[in-house]
């Protein structure tokens, strides 16, 4: 099973759960990797997956560094949450 497969079965478990983060999370993820097959016109193996997600979670560190910095502690939580 591919890691869209999985993201996508659990976006399911997690609709029918009514876990709403863990449902935006997942939901977050899948539309960045359509974003990146769309823009490049390829479909994504699990590696391209894997590196599509890693930079997610930079990107969130990223964020958190900057919440924290400026004092937005409610912010950083946020974004903490979503990794």
């Amino acid at each position: 099973m591919s890691l869209k497969e999985q993201l996508t079965d659990d976006m399911k478990a997690a609709m029918r759960a009514r876990e709403k983060e863990r449902l935006g999370v997942i939901r977050l993820a899948l539309s960045a990797i359509k974003q990146r097959e769309v823009d490049n016109r390829i479909e994504l193996d699990d590696a391209a997956v894997l590196a599509v997600l890693d930079k997610m979670v930079k990107q969130r560190r990223e964020s958190i560094r900057q919440y924290t910095d400026g004092g937005r502690t409610d912010l950083a939580d946020q974004e903490q949450s979503e990794i």
